[in-house]
């Protein structure tokens, strides 16, 4: 069965800090009363990209405020940051991405029977769901629902009314792109909202601040947990009893091949589907899922994300 995810709202406030911080996405939804702060949420399968190698899209509008060119020098920086991190075994994550060329598609979507791209939107024109003015970013993501295999992966940004900058000295008032979209890039690989907040992927971000943009030793350890090689990947023991799988060979294609435009899926695949972030659909056996992203610190008191 695939699935789809959906991981959105980042947050922005100050809160206690946690003992333990990274935590992996699973295959369930989070139940609406669920909160980072109490630990980690286990139910369902753990999400994992199973190829070697993986890659992203940027759409070519980019946005009004930041062109294309910017955009993309942020969103491969934020990437870098990633898979420059070095794991406790002196290596890096085991697992490449690249930038595999501009997309014309803004839509969020995964097409079973044909092409794909993993896409990085900038909504301009109004933040298409629930609380647009704590929300700086979503990503969704599909799934296999028996594995926890990811097979698709699409970023939104929300730069509607939003002050984003590109900066390195990011104003008062300021949201900072490098920090959401390395939070996003988290959530990209598999990773849910951590317990710390020291951590990137902890579900806040202070506006005018850049700190998101540095990796925790958490958020590092979060990755190398999933990926600590190129060959292996760690699965929830109901995949594997050891609870590792071998990883496929590199290819950073997407899932049934690249495609920059928006490619209509075949009218005799029946789906039925429920608006995101609580978006779930079965589609030949397929589920997607949207997963909370960052949200505003001055909402933080009343909403974690």
């Amino acid at each position: 069965m695939r699935f789809m995810l959906a991981a959105a709202a980042l947050c922005i406030v100050a809160v206690p800090t946690a003992a333990h911080a990274y935590c992996r996405t699973t295959t369930q939804q989070l139940p609406p009363d669920y909160r980072p702060t109490r630990g980690c949420f286990t139910k369902g399968l753990f999400l994992f990209w199973r190829n070697a190698c993986v890659s992203y899209s940027v759409n070519e509008a980019g946005s009004r405020s930041i062109p294309y060119e910017e955009a993309k020098r942020v969103i491969d920086d934020s990437f870098a940051t990633w898979m420059g991190a070095t794991c406790a075994d002196g290596d890096s994550p085991g697992i490449a991405v690249s930038n595999i060329g501009p997309s014309k598609c803004g839509e969020v979507r995964y097409n079973g029977d044909s092409a794909n791209q993993n896409v990085i939107v900038f909504r301009d024109d109004g933040w298409p769901y629930s609380d647009p003015n704590s929300t700086l970013g979503l990503t969704t993501v599909t799934f296999n629902a028996d594995t926890g295999e990811i097979y698709d992966a699409d970023m939104e940004i929300n730069s509607s009314a939003r002050n984003l900058t590109t900066s390195d000295q990011v104003p008062a008032n300021g949201f900072d792109l490098a920090s959401v979209v390395t939070h996003e890039v988290g959530h990209f690989f598999g990773l849910a909202h951590a317990t710390d907040a020291r951590a990137t992927m902890f579900a806040s971000y202070k506006p005018g601040t850049t700190a998101l943009r540095t990796l925790s030793p958490d958020d590092i350890a979060g990755i190398c947990a999933i990926y600590p090689t190129s060959s292996l990947r760690v699965v929830s023991a109901e995949v594997s009893a050891n609870q590792t799988i071998v990883a496929d060979a590199c290819d950073p294609s997407p899932r049934r091949g690249f495609i920059s435009e928006c490619a209509a899926p075949k009218t005799e695949e029946k789906c039925a589907a429920t608006p995101r972030p609580t978006a779930s659909w079965a589609a030949s056996g397929s589920v997607a899922l949207a997963i909370a992203g960052i949200l505003v610190a001055r909402r933080r008191r009343t909403r974690t994300g």
